[in-house]
């Protein structure tokens, strides 16, 4: 009888550990699934929200590449025709006319290259509230020669975005230049005569990527080619900061890489602790290939987690 009642004993203890493994298995089971969801959604909301990222760098990159088309126009107008002062000026006039986003375009010629006897010859027309302004970069104080935006297309031969800078004694704004150098042929060869630009206010990109950012409910950052801080909601990161400076200050590691990741002209993803006081980010970053700029989105996962699919 009581070998009886142990192997009873002994069956229901085999079956409660059967039990008790078949609870844990599915418990498991389950706590994997969940995880695996979760994962998975993250992964669909980050592909969502990434290919968001490169329809407005795409639309970027065509208001940018028109920008640049028309300084590449006018260098081959110079190129071929001798243009005289009055129609220099029609000609700027109408650059800024035919393109709200500029704020001002250039012409600016080599030493004694439009007038034997002129060492400067530069005009420039640039827009003073509802006004457009026609003057001279011709002061010698100015000297327009050893500029960023005359001097490297100069030497490196190809068009060319400045650094931001403040024009004092040009337009007098924060702004970025976009350079194209023009050559005359002899007969014999091809020589450097001057560079014709535009301009792109500060203000304006700014704008811009303010829109960018309500539409997409992110912190945007436009970069220059070496990291400047172009465009931020953080005004005072624009042009006394870059994505260095800021990585070291804010001890966040994962900006320098990102800098150094958009350089080399990559996008990518990153993931940050904590920005701006808040916790979990996620970094988007990708190339303005127009411009050699990057663009950087930073997106609290939480905000993340909440994209639908279908937008």
């Amino acid at each position: 009888m009581n070998s009886i009642k142990e192997g009873i004993q002994t069956n229901f203890m085999r079956l409660l550990v059967v039990l008790a493994f078949v609870l844990v298995c599915t418990g498991i089971y389950f706590a994997g699934e969940l995880a695996y969801g979760q994962i998975f959604r993250k992964s669909i909301k980050r592909e969502v929200f990434q290919e968001r990222v490169f329809a407005e760098i795409t639309r970027m990159n065509k208001v940018i590449e028109a920008v640049q088309k028309t300084p590449q126009d006018l260098a081959y107008i110079f190129e071929f025709h001798n243009t005289s002062e009055a129609e220099m000026k029609i000609l700027l006039n109408s650059m800024l006319f035919n393109n709200e986003e500029l704020f001002g375009g250039a012409i600016a010629f080599e030493p004694y290259s439009y007038q034997k006897d002129s060492l400067y010859y530069s005009r420039y027309v640039y827009r003073l509230g509802d006004s457009v302004v026609f003057t001279n970069l011709d002061d010698p104080q100015y000297d327009y020669f050893n500029k960023d935006w005359y001097l490297i297309p100069k030497t490196m031969q190809k068009p060319a975005w400045s650094e931001p800078y403040y024009d004092e004694g040009g337009g007098n704004s924060l702004m970025s230049t976009y350079s194209v150098p023009f050559y005359r042929y002899d007969g014999n060869r091809e020589t450097f005569n001057g560079i014709v630009t535009v301009d792109v206010s500060i203000e304006w990109l700014t704008n811009a990527v303010e829109s960018m950012g309500k539409l997409l409910n992110a912190n945007v950052l436009l970069i220059s080619e070496n990291g400047t801080v172009i465009s931020a909601p953080q005004k005072e990161w624009i042009y006394n900061q870059t994505i260095y400076t800021l990585a070291s200050e804010m001890k966040i590691p994962a900006l320098r890489r990102v800098g150094r990741d958009l350089k080399e002209g990559n996008s990518g993803i990153e993931e940050i602790e904590e920005f701006m006081g808040q916790k979990e980010w996620v970094i988007f970053y990708s190339p303005i290939k127009a411009s050699n700029w990057g663009l950087i989105l930073l997106l609290p996962e939480g905000e993340l987690l909440k994209i639908k699919k279908n937008i």
